[in-house]
């Protein structure tokens, strides 16, 4: 899937419940904002800068932040991704379809390209393939997992159902 397509699922599936929560469209990314008192609660998704992989597939990060200005990444702001705000039930859910995701991959043949790089590279690859085992900490860095547009609509009803409580607790910061 190239990250067009991606961005224009999550824009569909996403964008009526921003739109209903009196975000706008921001600038960069897939992103909105609105204004709550002297700030702004920016959330944006992000699709990874590796390309797409037929076997691997790709990923993308969902970060909320809060600023003074309306845009993603912007100065004199504070910012976590989606696990930093989940509680550890919503983690593990997060966990449990990442994995659906992975166990749904086909693993390459062994000529596939990026198996003949190097001995670093071919374990980097090899590991987009095992099960995340371990519990995700509220530290970590998750980034979504897809390999089809089905994966990347499952994510889109994740978000969904958390999005009030994440966005919440971004603008309950100082």
């Amino acid at each position: 899937m190239k990250s067009a397509e991606v961005y224009a699922l999550l824009k569909s599936d996403l964008g009526p419940w921003f739109k209903g929560a009196g975000f706008q469209r921001a600038e960069g990314f897939l992103s909105w904002c609105r204004s709550r008192g002297d700030a702004y609660t920016v959330v944006w998704c992000q699709v990874s800068r590796d390309s797409w992989d037929a076997y691997a597939g790709s990923k993308f990060a969902v970060t909320f932040q809060r600023s003074v200005e309306p845009f993603p990444g912007a100065m004199q702001s504070r910012s976590a991704r989606l696990a930093d705000l989940l509680p550890h039930d919503a983690r593990e859910e997060l966990r449990r379809l990442q994995n659906i995701v992975i166990a749904g991959l086909v693993a390459p043949p062994d000529s596939h390209a990026a198996l003949h790089v190097s001995d670093r590279a071919t374990q980097r690859y090899r590991k987009q393939f095992v099960l995340d085992a371990e519990p995700y900490s509220d530290r970590d860095d998750v980034w979504l997992r897809y390999a089809t547009p089905d994966h990347v609509r499952a994510w889109s009803r994740f978000l969904l159902a958390r999005l009030p409580d994440c966005v919440a607790a971004v603008e309950s910061w100082a």
